[in-house]
């Protein structure tokens, strides 16, 4: 998935097939296996190397196994104040530590530093005070980690997706309160491990601020396959099995593959909900009112 594939997470770097932009400014992965020492807490990785130039990230891919894994490269807009500083500090995913969850975001938040602020009377000051980056995402991570009544709560699946939810309302709050209402895109990816959330959502889809952008019109998109046994089958890389006995699932903001028929669409404005149990992997869409 992270090199192999028709549409690899590598090759999103520098060639993706749906969104128009190069992802050049770092990438990171979360990987966790349950037979792992501190099998709770995941291999973090992340580094503002070129991810196709990147020895020790293919050396770790080779090795490690993961039960459940975050991939993200990271793109950024070099006239957005902040968001171009690439450092290993901005690079996704997001996690602190003594923390279950992490994230990974696609989008960003216009206007942010006019916002960020009014953010902290949402984001409690023992994680104020461990946000190291530039970018909104973390921001973004803070807001939601502040929510919880504890760092190590062993959440639900549900509970996480309430979880997102309620940081989502928040940031609706706030832009309101500032007058903001240019599109922002908030596809976010958070998972313990165990369970996964992902959205595809944008704030004001369409609006922008007197400079039109090509992020104002494309609403960043969201895929996944569900099955058994991801590999190459007859020449062509797949999801083998079939979605009654599936025991795995890889979402993703496109489809990996040339083969796209057993991949589905994320629609706009929902929320993906994945949680593993004995029977298998149990996949919910919601639609988002926010």
């Amino acid at each position: 998935m992270l090199y192999d594939s028709d549409s690899s997470l590598v090759r999103q770097a520098y060639d993706p097939s749906i969104m128009g932009f190069m992802n050049l400014a770092g990438c990171g992965v979360a990987a966790w296996n349950a037979e792992s020492p501190y099998a709770e807490e995941p291999l973090i990785y992340k580094d503002t190397e070129l991810p196709m130039y990147d020895h020790n990230l293919l050396s770790l891919s080779r090795k490690f196994s993961g039960d459940c894994i975050i991939g993200h490269v990271r793109g950024a807009n070099y006239f957005a104040a902040g968001a171009a500083d690439v450092t290993r500090s901005n690079c996704h995913p997001f996690r602190l530590p003594g923390h279950r969850l992490c994230m990974a975001h696609n989008g960003g938040l216009a206007d942010f530093d006019s916002m960020k602020f009014d953010l902290l009377e949402y984001i409690r000051p023992e994680i104020a005070s461990k946000i190291l980056g530039t970018t909104d995402s973390e921001w973004v991570y803070a807001v939601m980690m502040s929510q919880l009544d504890g760092p190590d709560d062993d959440l639900e699946a549900g509970q996480i997706a309430d979880l997102v939810l309620e940081t989502l309302k928040i940031f609706r709050e706030v832009r309101h309160r500032r007058g903001i209402d240019t599109a922002s895109g908030v596809n976010l990816f958070v998972s313990d491990g165990k369970s996964l959330v992902a959205t595809r959502f944008t704030f004001d889809f369409g609006c922008y601020d007197g400079v039109l952008s090509a992020s104002n019109l494309i609403f960043h998109s969201l895929w996944y396959t569900v099955g058994r046994d991801y590999g190459l089958y007859d020449g062509l890389w797949r999801m083998g099995g079939s979605v009654d006995d599936a025991d795995a699932i890889v979402v993703a903001s496109e489809p990996l593959t040339r083969d796209t028929t057993t991949w589905i669409e994320v629609p706009e404005y929902s929320m993906l909900t994945v949680s593993r149990g004995e029977a298998g992997i149990s996949v919910d869409a919601v639609d988002l009112e926010i």
